[in-house]
Parts: C-alpha cells; structure tokens; sequence
C-alpha cells in the first residue's frame, strides 16, 4: 500500500469511487412543487441561482455524501458537492466506496485536479473528460478527523472568498441606488428631468470595422464584445493588429479616453467607460459614444446606460432571433434622463470615489484567492494539518 511522508495512504481514485453519468431529463419545472425535487445543472455546481426542479423519476438520484462533476462541455472539470437532486446528462456522480472518506474532503481535492481534468478532455468539438485520466488519480486519505479537519479549514477559507464576493455585488448594487435616489428611474422620469434623444447628446455614435482584420502576434489591441463583457476594459486576452491597420481602421472611428464603448451584438447593452489613453480599435459588436462633455458627463451616462430601465429600452429595441443585434439608428433614439451638468459632475464624483474602493476590493479578493490556493496546495500535501 503507497504511503505519502506522513503515512497517509494513497489510492487511485478509480479504486475509492463509482462513476455514473446522469440522465437527460423533459420534465422539468420552474418552481418547486409537492411532487418535484431538484434537478442538479452545471451551474449549480458553484452557486445556487436559478434552481429547477422536475417529478421524472427515472433520472440518476444523487445526494450530499456524492460529489459531481461536469463531463461534458466547455466547464467539464467543475467540482460541487453537498447537493440532492438528480443529475442531468452533462454531469457525472461520483459515489464514495467504503467508510473511510469524507465525501467533502474529497470534492475539494478534486477541485485541486479541475484545470488538470479540463486540460486533459477528449473530444474536439465537445470536449468531455477522460475516464482513465480521472481514475488514476491519486487521492492521499488520511485518518478520518483529519480528513474533516482539513475541510472545515477550506470551507472557511471559501466562506471569506465568498463575502468578498458578495462585498463587490454589493458596491456595485450601491451605485445603482445612488442612482436612482439622485435622478430616479430613466424612464418613468418621476423628477421630470428634460429628456433627449442619446443622439443629441453625443458627438459620435458609431461601430467598429465591418471585417475581421489580420491579426498579428503583437501591436495594437483590437477589441470586441468579450473584452468589456464584464462592463471594464480587458485587455488580458485581446488580439492585436499591426499599427498600419490600426491607422486604416481609425478612419472610421478612432476610440479615446472619455469614451463610451456599449456592446451591440450578443450580450447587447453592456456599457464601459474608456478610462485609458492606450490606442486600440473595435470590430462592428461594439459601439463608441462619444458624449457632448460640455453638456454630459461620461461616467453619469455609462452609469445611466447600465440602469435597469435604460435597459429596457434596448432590449425593446433589439433585432433577430438567432444572432441578435441593435441598430445603430435605434442606438441613437434611445431616450436619456438629461438632469443639470452640476449634479451629473457629483454623481461622477460619487461613482469615481466608488471605483477606487472596487480597486482596492479587488485587490483583497485576489489576495484571499492566493490565500485559498495556498491552503489547498498544503492541505493534500499534508502540510496544513497533521
């Protein structure tokens, strides 16, 4: 029998756990009834949100002593634990053999493996994971009150990542309010502020090039809809252009600091603010609002395009079924609460004041982040208990 230094024993997990795929079920439901019980998707391996239900039950019934994976999919790899319900296809249950494993021990040394497992999926057009990659994995077991000890430590080293996390929604939540006490809802206007047309309070309302330019190894950023998905500039997995193109491009429209880039096509309606002088250019998904500043603050009217109502507005607005998009002549009819320059200017204030707490948040959550990966890194190596 292998041991680690500490004596603990090491098993392939092939010998500790039964794999079973779940089920594709058709009845399911959105609210829980007398009858139904969960039905377990991807998802909510990491969070409880939009929960289903269903009362077909010839599916695969799992509960919170099995730990499930994603096998299937562009998220095969991801770990939960601790769930009831039945499972559907693209996940499989792991079921624990014999006594002595701790069935959330286990789940969170199997989330130490998810980047592994996903890395080596099989399948090219949809990756699903390796069987005999998964069962031959060696999973250390140590006595059973370690085992527990060792979870309870992750689990509260998750629980602080956690909050953090919810800290972050909550500033988020807290602009939207200043919002909304300040000016009120953009379309029931219950202030009475003027309104304009979004087009009469910017200069340059425009999209980005029509064709897929060449692309080059380095250069200069080249931007779609992925790289403001989060409502920021991102810039970590851009694809470049040479300076030339750059230049041909920039004919059309040349983005600048105080800019508004606003997605169009896909996820439509996410704004971002341009808070850099670096150059780059954007393909034909994003739109570039380039605001009257002597009449509109840039950050007043990014934080209005982000307002629930706001988004209304476009989602009424938006065109096709499979490939969705907003015109750029519907994009310049959008109405836009148009209260004192003096009183957009403190609200700016609020919400830069707001930005540099985010920063420093972030900054704190990734630091909690390198916490918990260094406590998962130790606890399977035995060096954060003995």
């Amino acid at each position: 029998m292998k041991t680690n230094n500490n004596g603990w024993q090491i098993k392939p997990l092939g010998e500790v756990v039964n794999i079973s795929k779940g089920k594709k079920l058709n009845s399911l439901v959105e609210n829980k009834t007398a009858k139904s019980i969960r039905f377990i998707q991807i998802d909510d391996l990491r969070n409880n949100e939009g929960l289903k239900y269903t009362e077909d039950k010839s599916g695969v019934l799992v509960n919170e002593k099995d730990v499930l994976i994603a096998w299937d999919g562009a998220n095969a790899g991801t770990v939960g634990f601790g769930l009831n319900g039945y499972i559907g296809s693209t996940i499989a249950r792991l079921e624990l053999l014999g006594e002595n494993i701790f069935s959330n021990y286990f789940g969170w040394y199997l989330r130490t493996k998810s980047k592994y497992l996903r890395d080596n999926c099989t399948g090219a057009t949809i990756p699903h994971i390796n069987k005999s990659v998964l069962e031959s994995l060696k999973i250390p077991l140590p006595p059973l009150p370690v085992q527990k000890q060792i979870a309870e430590i992750l689990e509260k080293a998750d629980e602080a990542k956690q909050k953090r996390k919810e800290a972050n929604k909550l500033t988020d939540e807290f602009l939207q309010s200043v919002f909304i006490e300040m000016f009120g809802d953009p379309v029931k206007n219950p202030k009475g502020w003027d309104v304009k047309k979004l087009d009469d309070l910017c200069s340059v309302i425009r999209d980005g090039v029509h064709k897929t330019p060449n692309y080059v190894n380095s250069g200069i950023p080249f931007l779609t809809v992925l790289n403001i998905s989060q409502g920021k500039l991102d810039f970590s997995k851009t694809k470049f252009i040479s300076v030339e193109e750059h230049r041909e491009l920039t004919k059309r429209v040349k983005p600048g600091y105080g800019d508004i880039l606003v997605s169009k096509d896909g996820s439509i309606g996410i704004p971002c603010y341009v808070n850099t002088k670096n150059e780059f250019s954007i393909f034909v998904s994003v739109a570039l609002l380039r605001p009257k500043h002597n009449v509109v603050n840039s950050v007043f009217l990014t934080e209005q395009i982000r307002n629930k109502g706001f988004q209304k507005q476009i989602s009424d607005r938006i065109k096709g079924i499979a490939i969705r998009h907003l015109h750029l002549e519907d994009f310049k009819k959008l109405n836009v609460l148009f209260p004192p320059l003096s009183l957009q200017q403190q609200f700016a204030e609020t919400v830069n004041k707001t930005e540099s707490l985010k920063e420093k948040q972030k900054h704190s959550e990734q630091e909690l982040e390198n916490l918990f990966q260094s406590l998962m890194q130790k606890a399977f190596k035995g060096e954060l208990v003995s």
